[in-house]
């Protein structure tokens, strides 16, 4: 059937019209007799321009596949977005990059897809994300300490009161107990503690960490949750006095039952993979050893992915006050320091000033961005091999009522570095699955809603 598919295509479609077929259609077999013809009759330039002219939205696809739901994360894009251009720029076995990975999206189709993926982030949690979703596991193993963990919390939960009382005295200091006593009611710590403590007795890390994840994704979601924080997966939480949390361990149990479903699936593919731990200012990769990047970097005014992380990092050792240090490092934070001078394009320059008369501050801030930013592509253009595409999802910004058009300025600032900008195009967001702050009452539109509702795809080339 391939074949005969294989053969029909080649006699009724033309080659460019091949190249939209297998790259957006998931069904649509990608034979190697296709990519190779693909590959001969059209450029990297060619193809990348075709793939960006395409339909980028992705609205009312299934984006549940895989690993793909294993834990909510803000802002992260569907799956449908890099595998399009994994599958039209690359062949099996390619290495692709995303260094800026969050919930790990790219790396994960590289891996459905048969190519080599390595991905770079700063953030503890999409760290341990990204790296659970490419673990294969053995799923009996895991059903195994699965099952035991439930049991263990709960009888340690029944018999153990005074230990889970010294657990938490003596693993947090002041300040974070502040912060988990105003989030978490009491009931809810010692349901967590004898959690994170059964998890802790697994010996296997790699099941380990996946539990870890469990635990942390009855904490950090979309709705409901055992926190007294509403939508604390859109990363801005709100305190909900009257909220009612669910129960810790049956949340887990319940959970678990679904994730590992879903690495189930994921596990009947062929990995190759790596995760780093790192700065994408700093990238740890040879140079010209990438076939494709892929990646999504923060906004301008960024959205503060450690507020919510923070609400399962707590958990596992971390003290708020180093955490917010940690959130200082992040590109976007608001922790300016000294700036180095350097030219950012004609358009930032330009967008630098109009802000710097409203707001010095702001604009400083903006500045830092765009530099921290030049820093990453700069590195992007190092350690992409020549004639291969990078492709950068992003939003624009609104600062003091500016827009600061994100994508033209990181377009600028990619061809001072020496990409060539092919072409930027632009999708509009399915809201719903892109799970960006959301509002709540009868107040207008925040200013992070009125700027998102789309976003730009910039094609680039190493020439």
């Amino acid at each position: 059937m391939e074949q005969e598919y294989v053969q029909n295509a080649e006699s009724e479609l033309s080659i460019k019209e091949q190249l939209r077929l297998f790259a957006f259609d998931i069904d649509a077999p990608a034979t190697p007799r296709l990519i190779e013809r693909v590959s001969k009759e059209l450029s990297t330039k060619e193809r990348l321009g075709i793939l960006l002219d395409g339909e980028l939205n992705f609205h009312g696809e299934n984006s549940r596949y895989a690993s793909h739901d294993l834990h909510a994360f803000a802002a992260k894009f569907p799956p449908q977005l890099p595998r399009a251009f994994i599958r039209g720029l690359t062949k099996p076995n390619d290495i692709i990059l995303d260094p800026m990975m969050g919930s790990g999206t790219t790396i994960v189709e590289s891996h459905i897809e048969g190519r080599i993926g390595i991905g770079l982030d700063i953030d503890p949690l999409a760290l341990q994300l990204s790296t659970v979703k490419i673990t294969p596991l053995d799923i009996e193993r895991l059903q195994k300490a699965g099952a035991y963990v439930v049991d263990r919390a709960a009888k340690i939960l029944e018999f153990e009161d005074e230990v889970i009382e010294k657990y938490l005295d003596s693993q947090m200091d002041e300040s974070t107990k502040e912060f988990i006593n105003y989030w978490f009611l009491p009931s809810t710590q010692k349901e967590l503690t004898s959690l994170y403590r059964a998890i802790q007795e697994v010996k296997d890390s790699t099941i380990k960490r996946f539990l870890e994840l469990t635990f942390s994704s009855i904490i950090i979601t979309k709705s409901g949750g055992v926190t007294r924080a509403r939508d604390l997966a859109h990363s801005r939480p709100h305190l909900d006095k009257l909220k009612n949390p669910k129960n810790a361990i049956e949340q887990f149990a319940y959970k678990l039952r679904r994730n590992i479903s879903s690495i189930s699936e994921l596990n009947r593919t062929h990995f190759i993979s790596n995760t780093i731990g790192g700065d994408a200012k700093y990238m740890p990769i040879a140079s010209e050893s990438v076939d494709l990047i892929v990646t999504s970097p923060p906004y301008a005014n960024a959205i503060d992915y450690m507020r919510a992380h923070k609400f399962f990092l707590v958990w596992s050792g971390n003290k708020v006050k180093d955490l917010a240090e940690l959130r200082s490092k992040y590109i976007g934070s608001e922790k300016v320091g000294t700036l180095q001078p350097q030219y950012l394009g004609d358009h930032s320059e330009k967008i630098i000033q109009l802000l710097a008369d409203r707001d010095k501050k702001k604009a400083m801030i903006l500045r830092k961005y765009l530099g921290e930013m030049k820093s990453v592509i700069s590195e992007m253009h190092r350690v992409l091999r020549k004639d291969s595409a990078a492709i950068i999802v992003i939003g624009t910004s609104t600062m003091r009522d500016l827009d600061i058009e994100t994508h033209l300025c990181l377009a600028d600032i990619a061809q001072i570095v020496g990409f060539e900008l092919v072409r930027i195009s632009k999708r509009i967001l399915d809201r719903n699955k892109r799970m960006m702050p959301a509002r709540f009452g009868k107040k207008k539109e925040s200013i992070i809603e009125q700027r998102i509702h789309e976003e730009y795809v910039i094609g680039l080339i190493k020439n």
